[in-house]
């Protein structure tokens, strides 16, 4: 971006502004321009931790945290002083501790920097990696379960992953913590999730800021998320990747998340500004996209190999970009995919992979494109039923595609939805086809909310086609694109921290 080096004083102003106007799209990309202001450090506000149960034990030194954190009891605090530390192996083996940096982002830990969470139930939080290089390694590498990774910035730093859940640990998250310019020097994944193939991980990603990652684009392993390997594809992982917000990053990689095993649920992220980055189901089985946003030249859904992958109530406004598209393998044909309740609007392609993918069904979808062909590469084995189109399709579909046009208004999130007159209002066929409940995370498979998270009407014939229903309850709405404010870390301008309990 052209104004990364802009004096922090105009950017500041620019925030606060932003901040007041709110409207979603012209004012997502002039925050998303706003808030970087150097190659690796962002606009830093400093914040202290809520209070504890108990004081926090105060170390001055990487050696003297080791020390405290092999000697610590369930319950301790350990807080690093603020500064900045070189060179560090650090090994968390206790469970049920905390180590924190001393205020949220005051410590930076710079040069080769290893962190193993081998333990159980601990929390690591506060910390930044934004000048270091540790060439093919991993930053922080998590064998351990119920850990919580939170509040941490990795910024520029060079290594091959930032973060790992290895195979074999379970429900590890990381949350309210921010990734960025990651280097395709060395390739690899900044978050790499593996998998077993005898025990779901039910890993989360949640509240994480995704952005500008450099590079050539393409599909060549720099993900900012990598769920799985290919040999892992048959393994259920139950990931949940979450209220994320990517923007800038498919010039690192065309996959922002790259699922290659089964059972993952992507929920209510945003992508925009995003060209040429996409969510991609690369390998596995029954894996969900639902109430994600993909805005202002981002790139939609992907879907290359595997079965009985469901997109729902989501949100394409993609401009050029790719809205959908299916891939062909002849190894492992994507098939049996579930479009059900979508909105595609000003969007690029909707490719349907040719001669191969069979089982696709459309239902209750809402196309609205004012130029060009909504449908490309038709498949021929793609049924539709429900659907509400205004545009040229570009294929032959003899039913279950009604054209109108859906008088569609931009409502107070910046987002295009039914108007009072739009004959998308009550209109939906009550048919669903049968969509996969993933044991363990809430996919909400009776589509009986909206991707606002109101609810839709019991009667399924009363249900609005698309992603939206007409809004009768604006307290009921709770869901909206998200904004930089949303996520990332409380000392680069996300959300207030909680209480501790």
């Amino acid at each position: 971006m052209n104004n990364l080096r802009s004096p922090r004083r105009s950017a500041r102003l620019c925030w606060l502004v932003l901040l007041v106007c709110g409207a979603l799209s012209g004012c997502t990309a002039a925050l998303e321009d706003a808030y970087p202001l150097a190659p690796s450090t962002d606009v830093f506000v400093p914040s202290v931790w809520p209070a504890s149960p108990g004081p926090a034990l105060l170390v001055t030194s990487t050696a003297a945290l080791q020390a405290a954190i092999d000697a610590a009891s369930p319950g301790q605090t350990i807080a690093l002083a603020d500064g900045s530390y070189l060179d560090a192996t650090l090994y968390l083996r206790r469970s049920g501790i905390t180590v924190q940096a001393q205020t949220p982002g005051g410590v930076h830990l710079n040069g080769a920097q290893h962190i193993f969470v081998t333990g159980n139930g601990n929390v690591l939080r506060g910390f930044q990696f934004n000048s270091g290089d540790i060439g093919e390694d991993t930053v922080i590498d998590v064998t351990g379960s119920d850990n919580v990774l939170s509040q941490i910035n990795f910024s520029g730093y060079r290594a091959r992953r930032y973060v790992h859940f290895d195979a074999g640990s379970h429900r590890n998250e990381l949350s309210y913590s921010a990734i960025s310019r990651k280097s395709a020097a060395p390739i690899g994944p900044a978050i790499q999730i593996n998998t077993s193939p005898t025990s779901p991980g039910y890993h989360r990603i949640r509240y994480c800021a995704f952005r500008l990652f450099p590079g050539p684009g393409g599909d060549h392993g720099n993900e900012p998320i990598r769920i799985g390997l290919g040999a892992e594809r048959a393994n259920a992982s139950r990931t949940l990747v979450e209220h994320c917000y990517f923007s800038g990053v498919g010039s690192g990689d065309s996959e922002s998340i790259s699922v290659k095993s089964s059972e993952n649920v992507c929920r209510y992220n945003t992508f925009t500004n995003n060209p040429g980055g996409m969510m991609v189901f690369r390998a596995g089985n029954h894996n969900t996209a639902y109430g994600n946003f993909f805005l202002a030249s981002s790139g939609g859904v992907r879907v290359k190999e595997g079965h009985g992958h469901n997109i729902v109530n989501n949100y394409f406004e993609t401009g050029a970009d790719d809205a959908f598209a299916v891939d062909f393998v002849a190894s492992d044909p994507a098939h049996d995919i579930r479009l059900v309740h979508n909105t595609f609007a000003n969007m690029g392609a909707i490719d349907l992979g040719g001669p191969g993918p069979a089982g696709m069904v459309f239902a209750n979808n809402l196309f609205d494109k004012a130029a060009g062909a909504i449908f490309s590469d038709d498949n021929g084995k793609t049924s539709f039923f429900g659907n509400l189109n205004r545009g040229s399709l570009g294929i032959a579909i003899a039913s279950g595609m009604t054209l109108v046009d859906p008088l569609l208004e931009r409502n107070a999130d910046g987002y295009l939805a039914p108007g009072a007159n739009s004959p998308a209002v009550d209109s939906a066929n009550p048919q669903l086809p049968a969509l996969l409940d993933v044991q363990g995370l809430d996919t909400d498979s009776a589509v009986n909310f909206d991707i606002s998270g109101q609810p839709r009407p019991e009667a399924k014939a009363q249900r609005d086609v698309g992603c939206s229903e007409r809004q009768t309850s604006p307290s009921a709405t709770r869901l909206r694109p998200l904004l930089l404010t949303d996520v990332g870390p409380v000392y680069l301008g996300g959300p207030a921290l909680a209480p501790t309990k």
